[in-house]
């Protein structure tokens, strides 16, 4: 994209929130760190809010209300447009999908559906995570940038110094997985892989679980297993989250099952930066997400989704510290050279000047 010349360009920032109002992690992410990055500093003015004001661009974000509805999205359309405002929709996940994979979960309901392809159609511009959503959303607007997501280094201070050097001084070696409640079918996948490998090194390896978990009954499952449920006490917020995982997380190992489907199909790398800023290899599903970015045995290890291939990645990486430290290694490097808003805030900035100036 060519860059254009502007500089103070008000952007006010609609972010998701649910009941609570504060931003959820995907908007730390997607807009409100990248957007007040230095890089962005002298080009925008940025405000964020749950509530419309007056800016010259309006970045509304995923499904911006819990409980949203065609008409609050059609009434803020109509400030908008009388205010003169750009409008950007900025999604980072094909939520038009997640209803058939994950409705019992999101509780999505259909008036949501319907504002999202609303916003999607009315938006002056739409700013996307992957290639493979820009092509699901291209049906409902042809002005269609793709940002990948990449990381605020200012939180990864503690990695990127050495201060939190990724060495396990336990007896046990740690198996790690981060997820949220919408990742249960992920986790569930590769159950009985866990299960098996725990087993076979009872007293020698442990898995730690971050995050939250809906079916309670994954856990049931691990009954007499070595898991140990990670508490982040009151480190909940994005920020706050990160700076604490760069310096508690001792990690051997990471894990990211993910689903092959309509709507995993359009989700981000996100799991690989994360783990691999932090100086931990991985084990990542091989679909579309990771492969267009893990090498394989290189920055990072390909299983297909099947119990028998994710137990041969166990078995070679619990018994190959060599392999896991130069997975660790090159993957960090390459996050840390490629994949930080040092390096990535820039394309925020140009996209948001191409939609603007052709608004």
């Amino acid at each position: 994209m060519t860059q254009v010349n502007c500089k103070n360009i008000s952007i006010h920032v609609l972010y998701e929130h649910s009941n609570t109002t504060s931003p959820h992690g995907s908007s730390f992410i997607r807009l409100l760190l990248p957007l007040t990055h230095p890089t962005n500093q002298e080009t925008f003015l940025v405000s964020q809010g749950t509530r419309f004001q007056a800016a010259d661009v309006t970045i509304v974000e995923r499904t911006w209300k819990s409980n949203i509805t065609l008409s609050q999205a059609e009434k803020l359309v109509e400030k908008v447009r009388r205010n003169g405002t750009c409008l950007i929709y900025s999604i980072d996940d094909n939520l038009l999908d997640l209803k058939f994979h994950a409705i019992a979960q999101n509780e999505l309901a259909d008036e949501k559906l319907m504002v999202i392809r609303y916003l999607a159609r009315e938006a002056d511009g739409i700013i996307v995570s992957t290639h493979y959503l820009q092509q699901r959303l291209s049906i409902l607007n042809s002005n269609i940038f793709v940002v990948p997501n990449a990381l605020d280094e200012r939180l990864l201070e503690s990695s990127i110094s050495g201060e939190s050097e990724q060495q396990n001084y336990q007896h046990k070696t740690v198996i790690g997985y981060m997820g949220t409640r919408s990742h249960d079918d992920d986790l569930m996948m590769i159950l009985q892989a866990l299960r098996t490998t725990l087993r076979k090194y009872s007293g020698q390896i442990e898995l730690q679980l971050i995050g939250s978990i809906a079916d309670v009954s994954i856990l049931k499952a691990f009954h007499n297993l070595s898991v140990k449920v990670v508490d982040v006490g009151g480190n909940d917020k994005y920020p706050d989250f990160m700076r604490w995982m760069s310096q508690n997380i001792k990690w051997d190992l990471a894990i990211a099952p993910l689903e092959d489907n309509l709507f995993t199909r359009c989700k981000s790398d996100i799991k690989f930066l994360d783990y691999s800023a932090l100086g931990i290899p991985g084990i990542y599903s091989d679909v579309p997400p990771y492969q267009n970015t893990v090498r394989h045995l290189e920055t990072g290890y390909l299983a297909e989704n099947h119990s028998h291939a994710w137990i041969e990645a166990f078995e070679i990486l619990l018994n190959d510290h060599t392999l896991r430290q130069k997975l660790a290694k090159q993957a960090q490097a390459y996050v840390l050279s490629t994949r930080t808003l040092k390096h990535c805030a820039q394309d925020w900035q140009d996209a948001i000047l191409a939609i603007h100036t052709r608004s």
